[in-house]
């Protein structure tokens, strides 16, 4: 079977890895063949390679998969599933983004050509996958994204008695790091020891990171919060160990891994309550949720998981087996299932 898969892969420019870069890898193996494009940080080259690519490897192509975004990168799916159409190739759509509903509403036409005309919409959460339904799009069906269950093994953490946060995301507004400041900047009322680990690199540019840290500073935290810049998967799964709770404060989300890595690592969660994550964690059960930008409430839940030791053994425990659900070996499974389910049509 030849794939084409199309998809940001920027990682070698200093972005975090995306989607396209683990699945290709995931799904390359057997008969399989999987070829990838574009790794152009310009997004008019990027654009222009991805249809080169698309030209020059089309012949014996069964299936074409195409990450598909909101923003700019919507328009690149929508140039490649036409093109595909075009050719008569078979394309998946793989949905991304918690904003991509609002994409729908705002470009029905094309949108209606991008995911009508697909052989199947993947969707990597309960929320994308109601969404998309509830649009008409009924060939949408949900395969998770997946983690390497080689690479977590939960460590036996210690009730809490001082609060050491971690928040792993790139500095980008949607992700709201300076709630995260901010929540420590509460939290040091009570626990004045308490700390902050802010993972990741400059996703909407360095302004964003820059605010963050001026918040700091002004807040008089700068000596509380170390901000590592973005490390290797294996470098911050092995920082998350000096820490006991994660947090993720984004106001827009579909089914962020990080917060899947950390329930795999036996770290509780609080989070706020948009987009996918309510289809990840059952708030109380397996996490705690709250309102976006509701920085009070995550200081409750921080309280509930230093007080109450029973909860915070209950979620830790839940949260393991739920992250079970997201391992490679299973999600392998169900996209090749879906893939000779597709081409054998």
């Amino acid at each position: 079977m030849k794939i084409l898969y199309f998809g940001n892969i920027l990682s070698g420019h200093g972005y975090t890895p995306t989607v396209i870069e683990s699945l290709s890898r995931l799904l390359n193996c057997g008969d399989i063949r999987v070829y990838t494009s574009s790794n152009k940080k310009n997004k008019v080259l990027r654009l222009l390679d991805m249809i080169y690519f698309f030209f020059s490897r089309k012949k014996g192509t069964d299936v074409v998969l195409i990450d598909t975004y909101s923003t700019m990168n919507f328009w690149y799916a929508a140039i490649i599933a036409m093109l595909s159409n075009l050719f008569n190739i078979k394309y998946i759509p793989i949905l991304h983004g918690g904003k991509l509903p609002e994409r729908l509403d705002k470009s029905p036409y094309v949108s209606k050509k991008i995911f009508m005309n697909s052989a199947m919409n993947v969707a990597p959460s309960g929320y994308l996958y109601k969404e998309f339904c509830a649009r008409g799009y009924k060939n949408t069906t949900i395969i998770h994204n997946f983690i390497n269950e080689n690479n977590y093994k939960p460590i036996k953490r210690k009730p809490i008695v001082v609060p050491r946060l971690l928040w792993v995301r790139s500095f980008s507004e949607v992700y709201n790091p300076i709630m995260a400041v901010m929540l420590l900047g509460e939290l040091k009322k009570k626990y004045p020891d308490a700390t902050l680990l802010m993972i990741g690199g400059y996703g909407g540019g360095r302004e964003c990171f820059d605010n963050t840290l001026s918040k700091a500073v002004a807040l008089g935290l700068d000596d509380s919060i170390e901000f590592t810049g973005k490390l290797s998967k294996e470098e911050w799964i092995e920082r998350s160990k000096e820490c006991n709770i994660f947090i993720n404060t984004t106001n827009a989300d579909n089914t962020p891994v990080s917060v899947i890595e950390a329930m795999a690592l036996g770290l509780p969660v609080v989070s706020t309550n948009v987009g996918g994550i309510p289809y990840i964690i059952d708030d109380g059960v397996d996490g705690l949720l709250v309102a976006p930008n509701d920085i009070n409430a995550m200081v409750e839940c921080v309280h509930k998981l230093t007080s109450d030791v029973r909860l915070f053994d209950n979620i830790i425990e839940n949260s393991i087996k739920k992250s079970q659900s997201f391992y490679s070996s299973s999600v392998k499974e169900n996209w090749i299932t879906l893939l000779y389910k597709i081409i054998n049509k």
